[in-house]
């Protein structure tokens, strides 16, 4: 008896160009995945940084308004350099010349209650890691007949993440600049 065996029967293997083209899709496939992974990190890291720094930001204007808001304008607001600012509450002797000082080289925000005792200050901001004040300046605001006006006092802040978001090369790091009026009270 002979059998014709016109329709081939198939076994349960595959063929090498199957196996072939089935791993090179698995392998593609998982490519593309760890990239957007990857991806998926690194945009992770950098909203991270931006929220690190936008906190810290925000945290140093709050301090600086919370001083600098009840100073006295009559008192008279002395600019002892741009990173530098002395001020007072009220008439001396009752209320002492505080101070407020920005040292670019340890990246310091220094608040002195008394100028007369420069010990002990109170740290507003200390550069870490991945958030470094770059700038902290203040300067006073102009009237409209071109005089300065002391009573409102401007202020600019400039921090990043000292890239620590991997923005290094590209030199595009989470970089805040603030710029912000704060009045004295009148009395």
């Amino acid at each position: 008896m002979h059998t014709n065996h016109s329709l081939t029967s198939r076994g349960g293997g595959f063929t090498l160009v199957e196996v072939l083209v089935a791993s090179s899709i698995a392998i593609l496939l998982v490519a593309v995945t760890l990239m957007l992974l990857l991806q998926s990190a690194r945009e992770g890291r950098r909203g991270f940084a931006d929220a690190t720094v936008e906190e810290a930001v925000a945290g140093l204007q709050s301090q600086l308004l919370a001083h600098l808001r009840v100073t006295s304008a009559t008192e008279g607001v002395i600019f002892a350099g741009p990173s530098s600012i002395i001020f007072a509450r009220g008439p001396a002797p009752d209320y002492p010349r505080e101070q407020i000082t920005f040292n670019s080289g340890t990246g310091q925000v220094l608040y002195y209650v008394n100028r007369t005792m420069l010990a002990n200050p109170l740290v507003l901001h200390q550069n870490r890691t991945n958030v470094t004040l770059r700038q902290l300046g203040f300067s006073p605001s102009i009237k409209p007949d071109g005089t300065t006006n002391c009573a409102l006092i401007n202020v600019i802040i400039n921090m990043d993440d000292n890239g620590s978001a991997g923005r290094r090369g590209s030199g595009n790091p989470a970089s805040v600049w603030r710029t912000f009026s704060i009045e004295m009270r009148n009395s």
